[in-house]
């Protein structure tokens, strides 16, 4: 399974801010997880901490090779995962 994680996919939405994180597995399944909070920056700690308490990442790391491997696709300007199947 692998973990994408970017803060550039933190967005304003009314009043608040949700963050995201996807959980991509070999066998084509998913999961989202979001987060909300009032400014861009606390929702993005939330996610951080919710996915530490689901043990996805380490606790005394925030860097993950996933996220490294992310942040590589999105220097590339590759689509995620769940994108690049898309028909729309």
């Amino acid at each position: 399974m692998e973990l994408y994680l970017n803060n550039k996919w933190t967005e304003c939405y009314g009043n608040g801010y949700i963050a995201e994180a996807i959980a991509w597995s070999e066998n084509g399944n998913h999961a989202s997880i979001y987060t909300i909070g009032p400014t861009a920056n606390e929702a993005d700690a939330k996610l951080m901490n919710a996915l530490r308490e689901l043990k996805l990442i380490p606790e005394a790391s925030t860097k993950t090779s996933s996220s490294k491997q992310e942040k590589d696709r999105v220097d590339e300007g590759k689509p995620r995962p769940d994108e690049e199947k898309s028909e729309l």
